[in-house]
């Protein structure tokens, strides 16, 4: 797995690319008017299924395994996500200031040598396009999903801001 990636959000796009250096390794695509989102990564192939109407919560299906649920999200909030990707694996994603310049996908249960950090992410660029850079911390066997789930909580959170600051 790559440890430095790249992603980019077009101005009125409802696509992310995410790439390593020039080439186009995973995206992720929300449909109009829906907030469920389709993402790939590599080989990994997930899809986030958001239920509820007003406190939303997500289920994680892989693509590649018969769209079976894999994982869930909570969200607390406009603050942070605990995601859950079956037994024992627990995290947390943590924005680390309001603008959402930089934020982290944790692990609850880590080993205290290794650290917490699994992912981290920023925001380079806000304009057009918005874009950011991000940074594998330590290598997991769902680390592909887990990239994938830090930018869509990410991209949850900034649309939940705009509707929100809209009405």
């Amino acid at each position: 797995m790559e440890k430095q990636l790249h992603w980019v959000k077009e101005v009125f796009s409802r696509d992310v690319v995410i790439m390593d250096g020039t080439r186009v390794v995973g995206g992720m695509h929300r449909d109009l008017l829906s907030w469920d989102m389709d993402a790939y990564l590599n080989e990994a192939r997930i899809r986030f299924d958001v239920k509820g109407f007003l406190v939303h919560s997500v289920n994680i299906h892989d693509k590649n395994a018969g769209d079976a649920t894999i994982g869930r999200i909570e969200f607390n909030w406009f603050r942070s996500a605990v995601v859950s990707l079956g037994p024992g694996e627990i995290y947390t994603w943590k924005r680390e200031n309001f603008m959402m310049n930089e934020w982290s996908l944790l692990a609850e249960n880590a080993d205290p040598e290794a650290g917490n950090e699994i992912v981290h992410y920023n925001r380079i660029r806000t304009f057009f396009p918005d874009e950011g850079d991000i940074e594998l911390v330590r290598d997991t066997p769902n680390a592909e999903i887990l990239i994938l789930t830090g930018l869509f909580v990410r991209n949850y959170f900034l649309r939940k801001r705009k509707i929100a600051a809209a009405s």
